[in-house]
């Protein structure tokens, strides 16, 4: 029998029960009955008893009442079941990502210590996330309940979900998501001059990074007397990332590290966003199609057809250039060909190619617009200091 029966069956009991003794016969044994008792008396009217009334007002009342405790008994339990069933959707989709992603128990633990609540569907939020990870961090950072050790359980849980700057799916919010072995492009600016060179990342926990210092001499350079590093990142089909870290300490010893302080203040710029510089040079350039450079740089095929150019570079920026002129090749150039060069005074060795974006006739002249392919951090690097040269003039342009 269910709850709601028993409260109305006990809600019931008591005004049946005094019905039922109301029945009961209290006259005396020996009748004291006339004829005259038959008789009308008119003498006054009938009287209800009072009994009656509190007997009516307590039915309807205890009617109504049950009417609506019964709704609300009902609502709660449809409640309790709805309750439970998100309960276990939430435990049931915690159980799987966290098994997805291979995350230990001793994670786990820390992950519902952290949290402090054991609550799937609050924990669920925490994981999937990133935005919420960190702000659950600070939070407990500032809480009474955080302790030192648990920097490190910090620094490995956020690995552990998946948190890292090879994941695009999360937003790179601090340099903690990091891994080793990350390439960065570095800058130091000192005395109204710029020294970039590229490093990587040797180790990190939650406070500090450790990058590979560059080399003067065959020697490693001493960045200790610097107060910070600029530092950028791009992730592949993401975005580049500027961030200033400060420099902490250098280690000397095999290692040779400079000791950075992790930073949240991150900078995102679009991968387009990148100045044009005016050249004006004419270059010489080998157009190849498409489909014969990707078999060419799989080395499937040996070099094949490419029919030589020159070219004016109007304008070039780190991700492209345009180029113009005065009359096609012995084939069209159209949408999707390549342009291998070389690019002269950059310090570059290897040939850079670019890819045709745009074919547009101009009074006589056609401009052809495109993009650098396949460059890696150190190319871009050199080519935005040939091009910081040439905007400085220190490298001859043609009229």
């Amino acid at each position: 029998m269910s709850n709601s029966l028993k409260l109305i069956l006990r809600l019931t009991a008591l005004p049946f029960a005094w019905l039922m003794l109301c029945g009961i016969d209290r006259s005396p044994k020996q009748s004291n009955f006339s004829l005259g008792d038959l008789q009308a008396n008119y003498e006054g009217p009938s009287v209800i008893p009072t009994s009656f009334y509190f007997l009516l007002a307590f039915v309807i009342a205890a009617g109504i009442g049950g009417f609506f405790l019964l709704r609300y008994i009902r609502a709660k339990q449809a409640q309790e079941e709805l309750d439970q069933i998100v309960d276990e959707q939430a435990q049931l989709e915690l159980d799987t990502e966290l098994e997805n992603r291979r995350v230990s128990e001793e994670n786990r633990e820390f992950l519902r210590e952290l949290c402090d609540t054991e609550d799937p569907v609050e924990l669920v939020p925490m994981i999937m996330s990133f935005e919420e990870f960190e702000k659950m961090v600070e939070e407990y950072k500032a809480s009474p309940r955080f302790r030192t050790p648990a920097l490190a359980q910090i620094f490995n849980l956020r690995k552990a979900l998946g948190f890292t700057i090879k994941n695009s799916e999360y937003a790179f919010l601090c340099t903690q998501m990091l891994l080793n072995g990350t390439k960065l492009e570095c800058q130091i600016h000192s005395k109204g001059k710029s020294v970039a060179f590229m490093t990587s990342v040797l180790d990190a926990n939650e406070t500090e990074l450790m990058i590979k210092p560059p080399t003067v001499k065959r020697r490693p350079a001493n960045l200790k007397q610097f107060p910070e590093i600029a530092c950028r990142l791009r992730r592949a089909g993401d975005a580049d990332y500027d961030f200033t870290l400060r420099v902490l300490d250098q280690i000397t010893d095999e290692m040779n590290a400079v000791v950075l302080e992790q930073s949240k203040h991150i900078r995102t710029m679009k991968i387009r966003q990148s100045e044009r510089i005016p050249v004006n040079v004419k270059m010489d350039f080998q157009l190849v199609s498409e489909a014969q450079y990707e078999l060419e740089k799989m080395e499937e095929q040996s070099r094949g057809e490419h029919i030589p150019m020159t070219a004016k570079v109007v304008d070039m920026s780190a991700g492209g250039m345009k180029l113009q002129i005065s009359k096609m090749p012995a084939r069209p150039i159209i949408t999707g060909d390549m342009l291998v060069f070389h690019l002269a005074r950059s310090s570059l060795r290897q040939d850079l190619a670019a890819g045709v974006l745009q074919v547009v006739p101009r009074g006589g002249l056609f401009d052809l617009h495109a993009t650098f392919r396949e460059m890696d951090t150190l190319t871009r690097i050199k080519i935005n200091q040939y091009l910081d040269r040439v905007k400085k003039s220190e490298l001859p342009q043609a009229a």
